[in-house]
């Protein structure tokens, strides 16, 4: 059975970005021990350059894929974690 994949929304900009990736590993972990696949922003290639705008577009294309999404911990004070959530009530 293919398991069904989760998208992990997690507040990453002002965060040390090592950090950040070990919250994700955590919540991998999690993920996987509970039978799904799980998605994160850092699961594509990142340009570090790129804009806030332009980050959200290729997190939200992952997003789309999922089946459910995790919202991390202080995801309400994100405006991305925010507009992801928006996303995904949205698109069912």
């Amino acid at each position: 059975m293919k398991r069904k994949k989760c998208y992990i929304s997690i507040p990453i900009t002002g965060r040390d970005i090592d950090d950040v990736k070990e919250e994700i590993e955590y919540y991998k972990t999690r993920l996987k021990n509970k039978g799904y696949s799980p998605v994160s922003p850092f699961d594509r290639k990142v340009d570090f350059n790129a804009t806030h705008e332009q980050h959200m577009r290729e997190d939200f294309k992952l997003l789309l894929d999922c089946y459910a999404i995790l919202m991390a911990r202080d995801w309400e004070h994100s405006a991305g974690c925010r507009a992801e959530l928006n996303v995904a009530l949205a698109c069912g």
